[in-house]
C-alpha cells in the first residue's frame, strides 16, 4: 500500500462486468491464466490483464503468447523462474489482425474448455493447478494436453501462422509488420476482441476465481 496503490489497475477493471484475466508475474513453464473477479484485488505479485471474455483469454493461454513470453520475459537468479513485464513482453505482442468470426468463436470455445478440464481435474488433483500442469509431463493420454492442443490449434489459424514454421520468428515478422503500420499511421488490430466482432457479450462468461 506504501509503494504503490495500483489505482491504475482499479480503473482498468472498474468497467469490467465480474472478471479479469491474471497470473502470477513470476512463473514456471509452462504458464498459467486464470479469471479472477473483480471484487478480488490482487497485490504486486500478480499480473493482471483488463480483459473478461473468453477470446482474449484464449489468446493469452495460447502457444503463441507463451512462447513470446518465454524470449521475452526476465529471468531471475535459478533461471527456471520467468519475470512477466507488461513493457517487453505485454505491449511488444502482436495479437491476430484478422481473425474471422468463427476463428474468434473458435478460440473462445477452445478457452472455455481449457478452463473446464482443468477444473475438473483440480477435483482429483491435489497441489492447486501447478500440479495439475506438471501432469502434462507425464506419459499417456491427458485430457488437458488435448485441450490445450485444440487452443494452439484455433489461435494458429486465426494468425495464419503455419504449424510447420518456427512460431517466434512469425511472430516476430507480424511485431514488425504492426509496428510499421502504426508508423505508418494505417489501422492495426489492438488487444481484446477485434473491433468487428458483432456481439461481444456472447464471449463473456461467468467462470472465475472467487474469494469465499
Amino acid at each position: 500500500m506504501l509503494w504503490r496503490s495500483r489505482s491504475d489497475m482499479k480503473k482498468a477493471i472498474a468497467d469490467l462486468n465480474h472478471r479479469f484475466i491474471t497470473g502470477s508475474r513470476t512463473q514456471r513453464w509452462p504458464f498459467v491464466f486464470c479469471f479472477m473477479d473483480k471484487t478480488v484485488l490482487p497485490g504486486d505479485k500478480l499480473q493482471v490483464f483488463a480483459f473478461e471474455d473468453d477470446y482474449s483469454f484464449g489468446i493469452m493461454q495460447g502457444k503463441s503468447h507463451l512462447v513470446w513470453y518465454s524470449a521475452k520475459a526476465a529471468r531471475l537468479k535459478n533461471e527456471e523462474d520467468y519475470n512477466y513485464s507488461s513493457e517487453s513482453v505485454f505491449e511488444t505482442y502482436a495479437w491476430p489482425q484478422n481473425p474471422s468470426i468463427s476463428q474468434i468463436e473458435d478460440i473462445a470455445r477452445a478457452g472455455r474448455d481449457v478452463r473446464k478440464v482443468r477444473q475438473e481435474a483440480i477435483g482429483r488433483i491435489s497441489g492447486g493447478l501447478r500440479s495439475v500442469y506438471n501432469t502434462l509431463e507425464l506419459p499417456g493420454k491427458n485430457p488437458l494436453k488435448d485441450a490445450h492442443a485444440a487452443l494452439d490449434a484455433a489461435v494458429l489459424a486465426a494468425y495464419g501462422f503455419s504449424p510447420k514454421k518456427d512460431l517466434l520468428a512469425q511472430l516476430l515478422a507480424l511485431n514488425l509488420e504492426v509496428a510499421r503500420r502504426e508508423e505508418a499511421g494505417e489501422p492495426v488490430t489492438a488487444p481484446g476482441i477485434p473491433p468487428g466482432y458483432p456481439d461481444p457479450a456472447r464471449l463473456v462468461t461467468e467462470d472465475c476465481i472467487r474469494a469465499d
